[in-house]
């Protein structure tokens, strides 16, 4: 089943630059390529980015 990237709202193309916009409760995630970072809340990331693969790269309260 493919992911549907429309819950993940537009991509930032820098980790810096989603880490300064993300609120304590959210977590900034990378897709497999690590090219695109999403600011995501754990029920969304574990809703299917989770198995697609994505990781998390700052975590929340980071």
């Amino acid at each position: 089943m493919a992911l549907d990237v429309s819950k993940l709202g537009l991509p930032y193309f820098s980790l810096d630059a989603a880490a300064v916009d993300k609120s304590p409760s959210e977590m900034v995630i990378t897709d497999n390529n690590g090219e695109n970072y999403y600011i995501v809340n754990r029920e969304v990331y574990e809703d299917g980015p989770q198995q697609q693969g994505y990781k998390i790269v700052v975590n929340e309260g980071e």
